[in-house]
């Protein structure tokens, strides 16, 4: 009685003993967890070791979309664009949109332009703006001798060289009927808009715009206007008719 007493003592002993330290290590756990849950919370949302629990919790609501971030920086990239830099980029597509000019020889119709050499090698764009037929005279002393009448053109040349271009589409232009026959202007007749000078000097990407004003028969029939290239250089023709 006394042994078996004993033992059950000593089993007692044993579990209270078991049971302390039992209670021993859950409280460790508790602390455990409470450290790393301290420690969790004091995590930065960028941490790699952060639990997946902790930064659900505080940065899944913080941390933009890759749709979000990329729209972020392209605001950030337009408001940085200078006003000059967009005027720029508008300057380019317009341009681009431009039409080529076309070589001598290439079929052009009235708003064509077309490339051409003057002399000493100066280049220059011709466009065939507008063609007035008949064009009314615009004073008694433009009117037309009996069984004529006047037709105005207006060109514009742009300078696409380097060096000054001396423009001379009063001499440098002549309309052409189905017969073959040439007419060139008409000394002292004024008709629409504003002539064209005699001779012009053109800077380099520089343009000039005017009229020159041609007598022909009243019965002629024009279905080409030409402009001049330098000497031994080909000329432009348009069709007018």
């Amino acid at each position: 009685m006394l042994i078996r007493r004993g033992m059950t003592g000593v089993a007692g002993v044993l579990f209270v003993v078991g049971g302390l330290g039992a209670c021993s290590d859950g409280a460790k756990e508790v602390v455990d967890s409470a450290a790393r849950t301290t420690d969790a919370a004091a995590m930065d949302c960028d941490d790699p070791k952060i639990p997946v629990g902790e930064w659900k919790k505080r940065c899944a609501s913080q941390s933009p979309s890759k749709d979000s971030a990329k729209e972020t920086a392209k605001e950030t990239a337009e408001a940085s664009e200078s006003p000059s830099s967009r005027a720029t980029a508008s300057q380019e597509e317009a341009a681009s949109d431009s039409p080529t000019a076309r070589t001598p020889g290439a079929s052009a119709n009235v708003g064509d332009k077309i490339a051409l050499t003057g002399r000493d090698g100066q280049k220059f764009d011709v466009t065939l703006v507008l063609v007035v037929d008949p064009a009314q005279p615009r004073d008694t002393y433009s009117t037309p001798d009996p069984g004529n009448r006047l037709v105005a053109l207006q060109w514009r040349v742009t300078n696409t060289g380097t060096v000054i271009v001396d423009a001379v589409p009063a001499f440098s232009t002549k309309l052409i009927d189905e017969q073959g026959q040439v007419f060139e202007l008409s000394f002292g007749a004024r008709a629409v808009g504003v002539e064209f000078p005699t001779s012009v000097q053109i800077p380099p990407g520089d343009s000039r715009l005017g009229f020159v004003t041609y007598e022909i028969p009243t019965s002629a029939k024009v279905v080409k206007a030409e402009f001049e290239g330098g000497y031994n250089e080909p000329s432009g023709q348009w069709r007018v008719a």
